[in-house]
């Protein structure tokens, strides 16, 4: 896996937006935040286009994960925002070589999308909070800049989780992998990836309890969570329903399809759509010890 280099201060970062578009003003306190830490910012020639609901057309897009690609002072790339728009890109993106210039490529959401492509390509990347979400008043604000802070630069996260709910509790270490759910149920025929002897994180948002049942159901006969070394469930805020119920929460869903297969099961992980969202490398190891996960 590469590792791409850790930001010092000077450091250049990039903003795009693969995605759905976003307004100028709601840049500004990713902008404040980024320049405290002593980097700077630059933004994609497209980011604050509109096409719809998106920032651009495909190939405007396109251009713009190019142009943070090939720009040598970028030293890492946050995504915008995430909602719907990266699958489109696979095409195109499938002949970007992300390797061939590494730097940090952050997001989650919709985003997990470009993660995949840059697993698949060999190289880590951040699964963590988007331009977005620094407009966002929340008393967890400072512990998720700090977490983002520490992945970017290098230094160590300590997550501690001793009031979760730890299906199968035991000990692990493994290579992180995965993200939002539905990108990793609509991208595993495209973008498969085998999962043993990882940890596999998961988490989403506002989707029907039957649809969680039914891409729970799909990935395991695709044989998505075989041989893992543990399963770890982010937020799965703003679920929904049918008139008539489904029956079975997010957590009995899971565990009624994955308990038996023995592995350590954590819910509600402080990562993905929820106020607390840590940031998480994703293609590098995590050790879960006592009650505590740490990433380096």
């Amino acid at each position: 896996m590469i590792i791409p280099h850790y930001l010092s201060k000077g450091d250049t970062i990039g903003i795009i937006a693969p995605a759905r578009f976003i307004k100028p003003n709601e840049v500004s306190a990713f902008r404040k935040w980024a320049q405290s830490c002593g980097w700077n910012v630059v933004t994609s020639p497209n980011l604050f286009g509109e096409n719809h609901q998106f920032s651009g057309s495909i190939d405007e897009r396109v251009s713009d994960i190019r142009w943070a690609l090939e720009n040598t002072d970028i030293k890492a790339v946050f995504c915008a925002r995430g909602g719907y728009g990266c699958t489109q890109l696979l095409e195109s993106l499938d002949k970007v070589d992300f390797a061939l210039n590494p730097k940090w490529w952050v997001g989650f959401s919709d985003i997990t999308t470009l993660h995949l492509t840059i697993q698949n390509q060999g190289m880590a990347s951040i699964h963590g909070p988007m331009v977005m979400q620094f407009n966002l008043e929340n008393h967890f604000n400072e512990s998720n800049q700090r977490h983002l802070y520490n992945a970017l630069t290098g230094g160590v996260n300590h997550i501690g989780l001793r009031n979760l709910e730890i299906v199968n509790k035991a000990d692990f270490e493994g290579q992180l992998v995965g993200g939002n759910l539905s990108l990793l149920f609509a991208n595993s025929g495209i973008l498969s990836k085998n999962y043993e002897g990882k940890v596999l994180l998961i988490e989403d948002l506002d989707e029907y309890y039957y649809h969680i049942d039914r891409m729970i159901c799909s990935l395991k006969l695709a044989k998505t969570f075989q041989g893992i070394k543990a399963l770890i469930v982010g937020s799965m805020i703003d679920m929904r329903d049918n008139t008539i119920p489904f029956g079975k929460n997010v957590k009995e869903i899971i565990l009624e399809h994955l308990e038996n297969e023995g592995f350590p099961i954590i819910f509600d992980f402080p990562s993905g759509h929820d106020k607390q969202n840590v940031a998480l490398k994703l293609g590098m190891n995590c050790t879960f010890e006592g009650y505590t996960f740490s990433q380096i």
